[in-house]
């Protein structure tokens, strides 16, 4: 880790040398006021100190050490999760006084919703000072920082395709996966498009799930394929332009020998893609967790379900940064085929800042 002192008059100054010189990933780990004293208190007011650190790679000085020598996976991701956690703790204790004046209510608010701290120092950091003597300084400052949270935002959803396209739905227990995949197979259905829907759940014990009642609703055609023989096997794909609709089972994110049962079922399917469902109510670090555990499945949409069980979507914009991903679809309720919406990154970001205080 790289540590450097950062010395300004203004934290906004600050706070821009230390983007250009570390980078965006850099986080703050400690800042201070500093008065003059003596003679020198006459001759300016207070300065800013604050002590930013980011990781660099660093080339060892000494020989490698031996591959057996090194710690085990799972022990390099305890330490990371460490090093995020204690990252965290420090930017959190310091980051309501790195932000704009009048911006710390705020700073506040967007923690309470389930972001990162340092993200939320980076969003509130570019902001300018409010000044709540301007007319409609609130609105023009909740207009800027929704304009920064829906850039963070990328978007897109199920592409187009020359052939069917084959999109698997994979994530925790819970998470609504089988919900959302009956949303889009009955939206397809309702709009006039081919499916078929490919059940690898297995939540019926060992035996067909609730997919195939809904499958025989809709007339469309329906696999059971719980192993990857299975699905490797030629599937009753849907007419040229249609979608093949796959489930897998739910997955913890600590559960190693499952995700690589999933992946050998991603593998043998031949997603083209491959959309991780997420629920909105869950824990920031449980998604940072589920996202680290998913992604190197192939993942390539993020998707999150039950924003209409919570009041802020700061931990979504959290989890779209972080994984650099883009989202798809955002479910809103339990209703089929509704309740499940393209995502919108102004409404997501306007809906993080409902209740926002300012000063």
């Amino acid at each position: 880790m790289h540590l450097k002192w950062f010395k300004g008059r203004a934290v906004p100054d600050v706070m821009r040398r230390v983007r250009e010189e570390l980078g965006p990933e850099a986080v703050i780990l400690h800042s201070k006021s500093v008065h003059p004293w003596g003679p020198l208190r006459f001759l300016g007011g207070s300065r800013v100190e604050i002590l930013a650190a980011v990781d660099r790679p660093q080339t060892p000085a000494m020989p490698a050490m031996p591959q057996a020598s090194l710690p085990p996976p799972s022990s390099l991701d305890g330490l990371r999760s460490e090093l995020a956690a204690l990252r965290s703790l420090f930017v959190r204790s310091a980051g309501g006084s790195l932000v704009p004046t009048g911006l710390d209510s705020l700073y506040e608010h967007l923690l309470a919703g389930g972001m990162d701290p340092a993200l939320a120092v980076r969003i509130l950091g570019s902001m300018p000072a409010h000044r709540p003597e301007q007319e409609n300084a609130d609105l023009a400052t909740c207009r800027a920082v929704e304009e920064q949270l829906a850039s963070l935002i990328a978007v897109s959803t199920c592409a187009a395709a020359s052939g069917p396209l084959r999109v698997a739905f994979v994530g925790p227990s819970g998470t609504g996966k089988t919900t959302t995949l009956a949303k889009m197979a009955a939206r397809a259905r309702i709009t006039g498009g081919s499916l078929a829907i490919v059940d690898a759940d297995g939540s019926g014990f060992s035996g067909p799930g609730p997919l195939e009642p809904f499958a025989a609703l809709l007339d469309v055609p329906y696999v059971l394929a719980l192993t990857p023989e299975r699905l490797a096997a030629p599937l009753p794909v849907p007419e040229r332009r249609g979608c093949v609709l796959i489930d897998t089972p739910g997955v913890a994110a600590e559960d190693r020998h499952a995700l690589e049962r999933l992946d050998d079922l991603l593998e043998a399917a031949a997603a083209d893609e491959v959309h991780l469902v997420l629920s909105a109510t869950t824990k920031t670090q449980d998604i940072r967790a589920a996202l680290r555990a998913f992604k190197p499945l192939g993942v390539t949409h993020l998707l999150f379900t039950h924003l209409d069980e919570t009041a802020s979507c700061a931990s979504v914009i959290d989890a779209c940064v972080q994984s650099g991903l883009p989202l798809s679809y955002v479910g809103t309720g339990r209703d089929i085929p509704g309740d499940l919406d393209p995502a919108d990154p102004r409404r997501i970001a306007r809906r993080t800042l409902q209740g926002a205080p300012i000063a």
